[in-house]
């Protein structure tokens, strides 16, 4: 990722309509902004024509950008808004936060800490396929993007606190799905 001082060099030529810049911008944000739709949806080709349309969005409104939040946090909100409108209109029953999720290897040929390990994270990313697309939006965020509560908060449009309470929520009904897989396991 290029430095802060390079961005914003390149943020305001494209405001300006230099479209090398624009391309320097997506160059620089297009894997941060398809890792975390790909999350999401699940699907590699929905992941593909949302961060498209992500950027086209980014683009025809680059002129509307002051600077008042960071520009990886506008990124982040458009990329958020679009998501969620694209789910909306598809509507699809789960989303898997992994699209390399797999069956737990025979467990002749592992240790049984790595087994064990194998086991939760199987549960979790079932567990993941559960949440609404904002929770997962929120936790992809939070956890794996490793974004502050404060960031989340500007890129979600949510107070902090409700941020905080939101993940919190979260986090119980992870664990409680989780238990249920368990218990389900030990039968």
């Amino acid at each position: 990722m290029k430095d802060v001082n390079e961005m914003t060099i390149y943020i305001q030529r494209a405001k300006a309509g230099d479209i090398q810049a624009f391309t320097a911008i997506v160059t620089n944000y297009q894997r941060m902004i398809f890792t975390i739709i790909l999350k999401i949806v699940g699907n590699r080709e929905d992941a593909e024509d949302i961060t498209q349309e992500v950027f086209i969005k980014i683009f025809k409104s680059l002129r509307k950008f002051r600077g008042e939040s960071s520009f990886s946090t506008w990124i982040y909100r458009i990329a958020y808004n679009t998501t969620l409108s694209e789910l909306r209109k598809k509507k699809p029953a789960f989303y898997s936060i992994d699209e390399n999720s797999s069956a737990v290897n025979d467990a002749d040929t592992m240790d049984s800490d790595y087994e064990t390990k194998e086991i939760k994270l199987q549960y979790l990313n079932e567990s993941l396929k559960k949440l609404s697309p904002d929770e997962l939006f929120l936790v992809t965020l939070y956890y794996s993007q490793e974004q502050s509560i404060e960031e989340v908060s500007k890129i979600s449009n949510l107070s902090v606190s409700n941020v905080k309470v939101k993940l919190h929520r979260i986090r119980k009904k992870l664990a409680v799905e989780i238990n249920l897989l368990m218990q389900n396991e030990d039968k």
